[in-house]
């Protein structure tokens, strides 16, 4: 066993000593290690906490989010109506606790102030849905058996940040009062750091235990449940098929489609599975690349190393002892790849969450971590290991006494080691061809996406979202909480609580329009770029009818001020638009978007005609006085969506929780600030947070931007990798071929020949990759689609420019080689031999 270490740290002190004796070799494979395990390491990281970690909720495998899905149209949506989740949570025996939640960011008042961050509604089931267990205080209650029948909800949790930032810690937070939606809520309890769900939830407001309108075709809420101990997926979907069947008999609303239960993770991270898949798959390219230059490097070392290991076999040495010896030539090199890549992953990393959308659920989560770091030494282990195995191989199969008659400078290298290396610059520039490509096309895009009219001037213009203390809205959840049109009383005391929202609206209008530097300032509750809206079937009079059960086009539906317009910059293309005399006592009108046009009055002046929808009212008929052009709603590569305009004034239940857009006379960014602080020194009662346009459509853009910035990424790494590789490719087959270019000299050959001949044969092993790259630059191009949805078809120019680039490249790591070739001075080559 001595004996065993002794010869175990004089091989250690061997390897060490030889890997220091050929220290270009050593610094080329750790640096090129590094690259491709640093960002291996860095993407498999977010792939690995968002993707594949647990969520780290109690019994998480047991809970799982509700969906409804369209049995006509193939699709499903992770939100279901009201009266559907009524019955869910009643007739479902596998589970043991349903809630329903509602998240979006709003306004409340806390500790003296108004606050504006990411608030959840949530019936009280949702503690015990999600076991979570506070760090002070308790989850909402419920009752024996966990079946509530809260009406009159009081109660809020928060998060420990909140508690911290607002009421100085946890226990100070209990008892303590928020304002919201008008009514007053109690904090019963303050949830751990880590806690957030849904999305980067803040607070947690109790909701009631049903769903106040109990509509089944309005699809307001998400939905959450918790399995009995031993219920499995297969068992609660085929309980809930049986449920969905007994609905679409009872209801009409309810006959094309079905409730189906999925995994809470996936119902999470099931939107961004498809890009960080597509990430991990460019990663992977770029580490096939970071594989074919180590083992070229391998190759050439191994073909300058033959004539040492053939020696060490003349003289006894045995396989078993080189292999051991390479084996920790291999084992230090993985070692010190492995260390330079974390170092390239931790800034990488880093870099990644700032950039990444904000959409990529649990990104506070992402970190580095042993896992990781242990994944990342085995590739580099199992790297350096296939890539040496080959050298190793061939360097047995030499004839010791051949090789030492060879003579060395014109080296041991056989036909096949040289066509190996050359068939893999061919994969190297193959692939490199293929994420140039598809990043290529994906700038294109972004860049002709930022060319695409809007339909509106996002020049000086900022957004204030707002969200005060609004009495309409609690008083029409209250009135249409049946699917009956409002009482007469109800009706009176939400006109008269609708003038006093859409009075206090107006008043803060005038008084941003007073302030120096504004050209104008109007009100919408749906501004471009800005998650905010609603969307709703509607039913034309005269062609369809609005009945529970009936196949209706949707369209986007806001409400706005009547200068709103005017002030975006989205024109009128045929009648009028809203006006100050579009009251609540008027006729009620609205405007509806172009493609709305198309899409319900092809061939008809839609001037005139009524429609009806279920957004606020009940079986009323709203009459369309102007058709407005079309407006990217959601980013500047989203189609344009059918789009109907309502005045404020006769739908004030938005007036509370409008965006206010300002067009500016001077620079955007500084106004958005000024605004900020009028607003919260003359409206203390309104939470708001501003931005401006720009910023918004560059917002919108950021999954994408983030996409195409990686994939960029990815080809500027493979293209300095291929560069790499194919000079060192030419450089060590110029010098192999020393003698034989100073022979054909010394026989006449002019040296541009020779220059010549050198920089065709790197050509034409890239123009084979070129060709290899395209098929597979089509080929990843239809997973992309796949995958991602809308991607750019083929385009010659983005495939012609990624080759004539890729070519560039190999023209320009062959010329140095190249023209070593050609000034080669053949007497002095020539007296050498």
């Amino acid at each position: 066993m001595y004996d065993l270490i002794l010869d175990s740290m004089h091989d250690l002190r061997l390897a060490i000593r030889q890997l220091g004796c050929s220290g270009t070799f050593t610094f080329a494979v750790i640096l090129t290690l590094a690259v491709g395990i640093g960002l291996n390491a860095a993407i498999f990281t977010m792939v690995d906490c968002v993707l594949l970690r647990p969520l780290g909720y109690h019994d998480a495998d047991r809970i799982f989010g509700i969906n409804t899905r369209f049995l006509e149209e193939g699709r499903a949506i992770p939100r279901l109506g009201g009266g559907d989740f009524a019955d869910l949570a009643q007739r479902v025996g596998s589970l043991e606790y349903a809630a329903y939640y509602s998240a979006y960011p709003d306004g409340l008042q806390a500790a003296g102030r108004t606050i504006y961050t990411d608030i959840s509604t949530a019936s009280p089931e949702f503690g015990q849905v999600m076991g979570v267990e506070p760090v002070a205080g308790r989850v909402f209650a419920v009752t024996a058996h966990g079946k509530n029948d809260v009406k009159d909800p009081q109660e809020a949790m928060v998060s420990s940040a909140f508690a911290r930032e607002n009421f100085g810690g946890a226990a100070q937070a209990l008892g303590q009062t928020l304002k919201f939606d008008t009514k007053v809520r109690t904090i019963v309890g303050v949830l751990p750091d880590g806690f957030s769900f849904p999305g980067k939830t803040q607070v947690w407001i109790e909701a009631a235990s049903e769903p106040e309108l109990a509509g089944r075709s309005a699809y307001n809420q998400r939905a959450i449940g918790k399995v009995k101990a031993g219920v499995t997926a297969e068992q609660l979907n085929a309980e809930m098929a049986t449920l969905s069947k007994q609905l679409q008999a009872a209801y009409p609303e309810d006959k094309l489609k079905t409730l189906e239960a999925v995994s809470l993770q996936e119902q999470i991270v099931g939107k961004i599975r498809p890009v960080l898949r597509l990430l991990m798959a460019a990663v992977i390219v770029v580490l096939l690349i970071v594989c074919a230059n180590i083992t070229h490097l391998q190759l050439v070392r191994g073909t300058q190393l033959r004539r040492e290991v053939t020696i060490r076999t003349a003289l006894g040495a045995s396989r078993m002892v080189l292999a051991r010896r390479a084996g920790l030539e291999v084992l230090l090199l993985a070692v010190g790849g492995c260390a330079a890549g974390v170092l390239v992953a931790l800034p990488a990393l880093k870099v990644l969450v700032r950039l990444a959308p904000q959409e990529i659920p649990r990104l506070a989560d992402v970190r580095l971590n042993f896992d990781v770091i242990l994944f990342s030494f085995l590739i580099s282990l199992v790297t350096m290991a296939a890539t040496a195995l080959l050298p190793l191989w061939r360097s047995w199969q030499v004839d010791p006494a051949s090789a030492m008659k060879q003579d060395a400078a014109r080296g041991t290298e056989s036909r096949g080691s040289g066509r190996l290396r050359q068939a893999l610059i061919v994969g190297e520039v193959a692939l490199t061809l293929t994420l140039s490509v598809a990043a290529i096309l994906l700038v294109r895009q972004l860049i002709a996406q930022s060319r695409e009219d809007l339909g509106f001037s996002p020049e000086k213009l900022v957004v204030l979202d707002t969200h005060g203390v609004g009495t309409v809205g609690p008083l029409m959840v209250a009135a249409f909480s049946t699917n009956a049109p409002p009482s007469a009383e109800a009706a009176a005391a939400i006109q008269k609580a609708g003038a006093v929202d859409v009075q206090a609206l107006t008043s803060m209008l005038e008084a941003i329009r007073a302030v120096p530097g504004v050209a104008s300032a109007d009100a919408t509750y749906a501004a471009p770029m800005v998650p905010a809206g609603s969307n709703v079937g509607y039913a034309v009079r005269g062609v369809s009818s609005f009945t529970p059960g009936a196949t209706m086009p949707v369209a986007n539906i806001g409400s706005m001020t009547p200068g709103y317009l005017r002030t975006m910059g989205i024109p009128l293309l045929k009648g009028r638009g809203i006006t100050q005399a579009d009251g609540p006592g008027s006729e009620k009108v609205l405007l509806i978007s172009e493609s709305m046009a198309r899409q319900s009055f092809a061939g008809v002046d839609p001037i005139g005609k009524q429609i009806m929808c279920g957004w606020d009212s009940m079986g009323e008929w709203w009459t369309i006085v102007g058709v407005v052009g079309d407006v990217r709603q959601d980013s500047p590569g989203s189609l344009p969506a059918p789009t109907i305009y309502t005045p404020v004034a006769q739908h004030p239940h938005t007036a509370s929780a409008m965006q206010v857009v300002v067009r500016t006379r001077s620079d955007a960014g500084a106004m958005a600030a000024t605004l900020t602080q009028i607003m919260k020194r003359q409206y203390p009662q309104v939470a708001v947070q501003s931005t401006t346009m720009r910023e918004a459509v560059g917002e919108s853009e950021r999954a994408q931007r983030f996409r195409t910035l990686l994939f960029g990424s990815f080809a500027g790494v493979s293209i300095l990798l291929a560069i790499t590789g194919m000079y060192g490719v030419t450089a060590y087959t110029v010098a192999q071929k020393r003698f034989e270019f100073a022979l054909r000299f010394a026989l006449g050959a002019q040296r541009a020949q020779v220059l010549g001949s050198v920089v065709r044969n790197a050509l034409s092993i890239a123009a084979i990759g070129v060709v290899g790259g395209i098929a597979l630059s089509a080929a990843l191009m239809r997973v992309m689609s796949s995958l991602l949805g809308q991607t750019p078809g083929f385009d010659p120019v983005s495939y012609g420019v990624a080759a004539a680039g890729v070519l560039i490249i190999a023209l320009s790591a062959t010329l140095q080689p190249a023209y070593r070739a050609a000034t080669v001075e053949p007497m002095q080559v020539l007296r050498n031999e």
